[in-house]
């Protein structure tokens, strides 16, 4: 591929993931390959391909005859999505339950930390930590694979938190829930940590799916 056309697609690209991520692109916009390039700034030949990797994020779909649309997080995907992820995170901690570093524990604990007491108002840090550990601790089982998927599978998830208010049903008084969870990875028993990770996987679906609009399962 042209050098010139790869930067034009992963410019155009990244301007239409952050509008889509910030909740700019609303769920169910339709993305016109020409509005798209007067947006980017681009033409329309990289938008096509940015869109293509869009669809691979699960944040795009395309419909026959109808075009690109950003896409909407029915409960049907929602479920689908989450039982892709439970199934990534819960081997990312079986692998670490093994091979974690005491190095690595204390770098990720130290985030989990910061998670753990940072105000659920400050949404957007919020979020970054707790993208930040999962990332690392894909980044950490030393396979590219499922750090890549990981990172797929959450740019759903930040498209879902655009529904606003899925705060845990565990609520506010567990306090410690993420420095439990990278405890119970580093125990060395991999059967505790993919428990402890499906636990904490699992304990955003059903408030997210209670917000989901009755319209977007039509």
């Amino acid at each position: 591929m042209d050098t010139q056309f790869r930067t034009a697609a992963d410019m155009a690209y990244n301007i239409i993931l952050k509008k889509i991520v910030d909740g700019e692109f609303e769920p169910g916009k339709r993305l016109s390959r020409r509005k798209m390039a007067e947006v980017t700034g681009v033409s329309v030949i990289p938008v096509i391909e940015a869109l293509k990797r869009l669809e691979e994020d699960h944040l795009v779909e395309s419909k026959p005859k109808w075009g690109s649309f950003v896409a909407v997080p029915s409960s049907d995907r929602v479920r689908k999505m989450y039982q892709y992820r439970e199934a990534l995170e819960c081997q990312i901690a079986r692998i670490l339950s093994r091979d974690m570093t005491t190095a690595q524990h204390q770098e990720i604990f130290d985030i989990a930390t910061q998670l753990d007491v940072v105000s659920y108002e400050d949404r957007e840090k919020k979020q970054s930590l707790h993208l930040e550990l999962h990332h690392k601790l894909a980044k950490y089982t030393g396979n590219p694979l499922l750090a890549t998927s990981l990172e797929r599978i959450n740019y759903f998830w930040i498209l879902c938190k655009a529904l606003d208010g899925t705060k845990s049903m565990r609520g506010d008084s567990v306090r410690y829930w993420h420095r439990y969870l990278i405890d119970e990875i580093q125990s060395g028993d991999p059967d505790r940590a993919e428990k402890a990770m499906r636990e904490h996987v699992l304990d955003s679906l059903e408030p997210l799916l209670r917000l989901i609009p009755p319209e977007w399962d039509e």
